[in-house]
């Protein structure tokens, strides 16, 4: 049965409008989405491609070629910039309106207007690079692991070999992949493989978006707002994850309590806003003290715990004393002076107390308590025997 390319091309324009209706919905209802806007603009565009396109049976003149390829080549340069906005980087108006404009310049000319195979080669020549620019644009987003996202890449990819392919072939297949005399079954094969690719990256680019905002809803249900550290959910689900992975590994880990030192005097004689300062510069201080594969947690006022994977006593130490030197000699700006406060650290290894997160907990806890009765501003390791003060000139290791 031949593939009716009318009713083909007719269901495409109606499915391009509604979506494209559908997305300037999305983006009212998030402004802060312009990834909507423009491949609500990609799709409304395509819309005026196949209308002008269906126009062409009554006449090719400058409006149905002209116009019609010119909002084809500005459609994909929108869903370049959709792909930029979704990678929330800045949209390049330049090929948005140079590139169409240049097409219509090109159809002033009369030898081109009047060549089937040189509108063929430009239009892919234009259309090409903007298609494939969309898959590389989601492709150095990859860092943010959607499962979405290289399914997209794979669509715009083989929507820029389409177009590619029509270069090397246009003197040897029928229009609208060559300049050949133009055959019904051609011309429905490809309006329907255009409209299946516009379906699915349409239903594709949505599920990104959903993948995108679930990302970040989570993302924020394991942060503390202020300091953008992880908070004390993220601290029970990562922590009890990651010691049943150093459990079957057989590998150490240590988990640090950091309690800064008279931070509600701190509060009382410089304000609440002060002290938010002096909270952010010391988680500012501490990520700059681990190692990407460290985690920092804010456990509730000025508590904090770090998860150092990997990690044996004498490493963990070596760690807290570095960060209670870093912190106590970076100062805070309050008000327009320098603010310094300190930390007291409690170690706790799993060399000792085994995989369990309360115990380790517990046991770096009672090691911050140990640090704030013999003075503050010390690092205490945790063991099984009486207490002591571990300094980083000393070595002595405390116990709990």
């Amino acid at each position: 049965m031949a593939i009716d390319s009318f009713t083909v091309l007719l269901f495409g324009l109606c499915a391009k409008l509604l979506l494209g209706a559908l997305f300037v919905v999305f983006w009212l209802k998030n402004r802060h989405a312009l990834w909507f806007a423009w491949w609500s603009a990609t799709l409304l565009l395509g819309s005026v491609t196949a209308t002008l396109f269906i126009l062409r049976k009554i006449g090719e003149n400058f409006l149905t070629i002209g116009i019609g390829n010119a909002a084809l080549v500005a459609a994909f340069a929108c869903c370049w910039q959709g792909s930029r906005a979704f990678n929330l980087r800045r949209p390049l108006w330049s090929p948005v309106l140079a590139a169409p404009l240049l097409w219509l310049a090109l159809c002033l000319v009369s030898p081109f207007m009047a060549s089937v195979s040189f509108r063929i080669i430009a239009s892919s020549l234009f259309v090409t690079p903007l298609v494939a620019m969309s898959a590389v644009e989601c492709w150095w987003g990859r860092r943010e692991q959607l499962p979405s996202r290289w399914p997209v890449i794979i669509i715009f990819s083989s929507l820029a070999l389409v177009f590619a392919v029509r270069v090397p072939l246009v003197g040897m297949l029928p229009f609208p992949i060559g300049a050949l005399p133009a055959q019904p079954g051609w011309l429905g094969a490809f309006n329907l493989l255009m409209f299946a690719h516009a379906i699915l990256l349409a239903v594709l680019l949505v599920s990104m978006s959903k993948e995108r905002l679930e990302f970040d809803q989570r993302i924020q249900a394991l942060t503390d707002p202020l300091t953008g550290a992880l908070n004390r959910r993220a601290f029970i689900l990562r922590g009890e994850r990651l010691l049943r992975r150093h459990q079957y590994e057989r590998a150490p880990l240590c988990l640090l309590f950091l309690d800064l030192d008279r931070f509600k005097s701190l509060n009382d004689e410089f304000g609440h806003s002060a002290g938010d300062n002096v909270l952010v510069n010391f988680v500012n201080v501490v990520n700059g003290c681990i190692r990407p594969t460290d985690f920092v947690f804010r456990m509730g006022g000025e508590e904090f715990c770090c998860l150092l994977p990997h990690t044996n006593t004498e490493q963990a130490h070596r760690v807290a004393e570095r960060i209670r030197h870093q912190f106590e000699v970076t100062p805070t700006d309050v008000a327009g002076g320098p603010v310094r406060a300190t930390v007291s650290l409690g170690i706790a290894s799993t060399e000792i107390f085994g995989y369990d997160i309360d115990t380790l907990t517990q046991r770096a806890d009672m090691a911050v308590y140990a640090a704030k009765r013999q003075g503050r501003n010390q690092v205490v390791v945790s063991t099984l025997e009486g207490t002591g003060v571990a300094s980083a000139r000393e070595k002595i290791r405390a116990v709990v």
